[in-house]
């Protein structure tokens, strides 16, 4: 089963780092990631594996600095 994340940030050289280094410490498997840059918006859709999307959305949420986070339900 996947479940889908949606994140939105600041393009900063140091938001994808933050975002993998949680979702690694979380035990997360990333099954598929598409990154959209547009002037200075990071977006990303963010598959992950047997992983309870809500859990991580809002951890993603609270320990790095981004504009929204959205399960993708």
């Amino acid at each position: 089963m996947f479940e889908k994340v949606l994140v939105t940030g600041k393009n900063e050289e140091t938001l994808l780092p933050r975002i993998l280094r949680v979702l690694a410490k979380q035990g997360a498997q990333i099954r598929s990631l598409h990154m959209d840059v547009q002037d200075d918006t990071l977006s990303l859709e963010i598959l992950l594996q047997d992983a309870a999307a809500a859990q991580v959305a809002k951890l993603l949420a609270k320990q790095v600095s981004v504009v929204s986070v959205d399960t993708g339900v």
